[in-house]
Formats: C-alpha cells, sequence, structure tokens
C-alpha cells in the first residue's frame, strides 16, 4: 500500500513538473521578436519615395495662372486670364485650397504642370486651386486682349516665365504660363541656362519694354534656375569634371539643339548643343566671341560623334580654360584693364561699353539712353 501511495506521489509530482514546461513553452513564444517589424521594414520605401517637390527642376516645373472664376463644373473650372483669353481646366484630383470654395467672380490660381496651347488645356494636369496671395493684383472681367498696334513707349521692366519655343541668332519665343508666345532679343542679356536651349526648359525672362506690342522687347536675363532656392547655377569657364577640348569662334547660327561657329582657324563647326549649358554675359547674336567645351575627336569641319557640354562667351579675370586648353585667343577677350573692345569685332569681355554705347558686332548697338537693341527691320516679331 505504502508502495502503491509512493508511485502515485512520484507520478503526480512528474505530471506537475511536466505541466509547468508545458506552461512555461507557452509564455515563451510571445516573447519571439513580433511580425511588426517586418511590416515595418516594408513601409520604409514607401516614405522615402521622392515628392513631386523633389522632383522638381526646370523640364519639369509646376506653373502658376491667376485668373477671375467664369463657371464650374464637378470636375472641371473656367477661368479669364489677365489677357481676357478664358481656359477650362480638368480640377479631378486637384487639391482644392480656397476659403471660400468656388465661386463664379472670385480670383483664383491654379497651380498645373504642363503645358497650355492656345486655349488648349489638355495637356495641363492641375495639382492645386488656392486663393491669390495677399496683395497680389487680382484679375477683373474685361475684354480678349489682342497685339497692340504700337508698343508702349512708357513700358516698364518685368518678369515673365514660360518654356523655350523656338531660339535663332535674333530672337528667343517663350510660351508663358497664360499660353501665349512672348517674344524677346538677346543682345546684351545675361544667360545662365543649367538645361540649356531645350524645348520645353522652364526659364525665367526680365526684360525692359512692352510684351504687348509688335515688337521685339530686349531681354536682360534669361535663367532656368533659381539661386535663392538653392538651384544650381553655369559658371563661366571649363567644368570642374571630366575630360573636354576646346573651341573658340564667332557665331555664325544657332538653334535650340545645334551652334554654328566659324573657329579662329577659319574652320566652319556645327556642334550639338542638346546637353550643353549656357553661360552668356553678352547676349546671343552673330558675331558674338564663345568658347565651345566638348567631348569627342574633330575631324576637320566633320564633328559626327561630338557633343558640345558647355557655351560660354567669357572666363571670369581672363582666366584660360585650363587642363592644356587654350584660352580665348587673338584679343577675342579684351583685358579689362584697356577697355578696348574686343578684336576683330568680338563682343567686348567687359560687357564692351565705350561711353555707355555697347560695342555689339554687325551694328547691332544698343542705345546708350536704355539699353534697348536697336531692332531696325528686324524688330517685329516672328
Amino acid at each position: 500500500m505504502k508502495k502503491f501511495t509512493l508511485c502515485l506521489l512520484v507520478l503526480s509530482a512528474a505530471a506537475m513538473l511536466s505541466g509547468c514546461k508545458g506552461a512555461q513553452k507557452e509564455t515563451e513564444a510571445p516573447t519571439e521578436p513580433p511580425t511588426t517589424e517586418a511590416v515595418t521594414e516594408q513601409t520604409e520605401p514607401v516614405t522615402e519615395a521622392p515628392t513631386e517637390t523633389e522632383k522638381e527642376d526646370s523640364m519639369n516645373r509646376t506653373r502658376s495662372l491667376k485668373g477671375l472664376v467664369k463657371a464650374s463644373g464637378t470636375d472641371t473650372l473656367t477661368i479669364q486670364t489677365e489677357r481676357g483669353k478664358e481656359l477650362e481646366f480638368s480640377i479631378a484630383g486637384a487639391d482644392i485650397q480656397l476659403s471660400s470654395g468656388i465661386q463664379t467672380g472670385n480670383n483664383v490660381t491654379i497651380l498645373y504642370k504642363g503645358t497650355i496651347s492656345g486655349t488648349d488645356t489638355s495637356a495641363a494636369r492641375v495639382l492645386m486651386v488656392k486663393d491669390l496671395d495677399a496683395g497680389e493684383t487680382p484679375v477683373t472681367e474685361g475684354e480678349l486682349q489682342t497685339e497692340n498696334e504700337v508698343a508702349d513707349p512708357d513700358a516698364g521692366a518685368g518678369s515673365i516665365g514660360g518654356t523655350i519655343e523656338d531660339l535663332n541668332t535674333d530672337r528667343i519665343v517663350i510660351v508663358a504660363d497664360d499660353g501665349e508666345s512672348y517674344y524677346f532679343s538677346l543682345y546684351e542679356a545675361s544667360v545662365n541656362l543649367v538645361n540649356g536651349m531645350k524645348q520645353g526648359n522652364y526659364v525665367t525672362v526680365d526684360y525692359v519694354g512692352d510684351i504687348y506690342g509688335p515688337d521685339l522687347v530686349p531681354a536682360t536675363s534669361v535663367t532656368d534656375n533659381d539661386p535663392a532656392s538653392g538651384d544650381a547655377t553655369v559658371k563661366p569657364g571649363p567644368s570642374a569634371q571630366g575630360e573636354y577640348s576646346y573651341v573658340n569662334g564667332t557665331v555664325e547660327d544657332c538653334s535650340m539643339t545645334t551652334i554654328t561657329i566659324l573657329a579662329d582657324d577659319g574652320t566652319e563647326l556645327s556642334f550639338d548643343t542638346s546637353n550643353a549649358t549656357y553661360y552668356y554675359s553678352n547676349g546671343i547674336m552673330a558675331g558674338s566671341y564663345i568658347t565651345v567645351e566638348y567631348t569627342g575627336t574633330l575631324d576637320g569641319v566633320n564633328t559626327t560623334g561630338v557633343t558640345a557640354a558647355a557655351v560660354y562667351d567669357y572666363t571670369e579675370s581672363g582666366a584660360d580654360t585650363g587642363d592644356g586648353a587654350e584660352g580665348a585667343e587673338d584679343g577675342a577677350v579684351a583685358d579689362a584693364e584697356d577697355g578696348g573692345a574686343a578684336d576683330e569685332g568680338a563682343v567686348d569681355d567687359g560687357a564692351g561699353m565705350d561711353d555707355g554705347v555697347s560695342m555689339a558686332d554687325d551694328g547691332a548697338a544698343a542705345d546708350a539712353g536704355d539699353g534697348q537693341a536697336d531692332m531696325g527691320s528686324d524688330g517685329a516679331q516672328a
């Protein structure tokens, strides 16, 4: 009997120990690494994805257009621009930030990406519709404005943003945020373009004159970057990195993708400038003396496989192009201390001012009083 009781006690103890071990195993399971860590790792790439703002550059600029609300629908908004043109936008998916909602007769600002062509807004994607900024002049109802027959002689300085539509040695054409085309001469304009003269590159043009008149308006500055926002800028002179060759010459012709020069040795050369940066202190015109930085090998006049990396018209402090490249030769860049004009009619380094008159080649001398180029018969817009 005692042996039976002892066996029962041993079996009971064994069962209790077994139960404790089982319980311990059950409580240890929750201490394993939680499955939420795997979820966190999966969501990290989503939070680090680049935003629209991070993608922003001059080839994908957010445009801004203010206007007077004329009508609205479930997913549409019609506004009248400052020039009296009516534009209908699709606002499906747009962020509406209006204190009083969309109301006919109110002024709004439309932020969009893409382009407007005339009255066609199908290529414009509206990101946001918001109230005008404090102090901004509202748009009033009015008739559609057409080109003035005579330029306003009292028109002052202004600034306009838009994408490059066309370029030659006489003028640059800009399609502004309202879808209208504006024409500017580039004589003596400061040009700083990180993305070059590509069609669709968004630039800001500073000018003096009547942009609604029939004549070309002199641009004073053309740039596709905003240094105040930390954007990169183009500096004159050779690039800091890379192996390049250089050639100097006078401009004969140019477009958005090519430039043709007469080199110092008398050779006519045409370069692909599709991906070149531009830095001009004295504007773009036939006869301008420039340096072309390029990759590839020139074979006489054959420039096949040769690509321009940068185009500029002077180097700071007359410094040479470095890395074994020749600097500006034959007096093409005038000595700043002499104050003389560039040799053989090329535009002078120091902006070429002699007694207040610009020494631009081919007789395109600027008016000493107001800096506007004497356009002559070329003054009419294309």
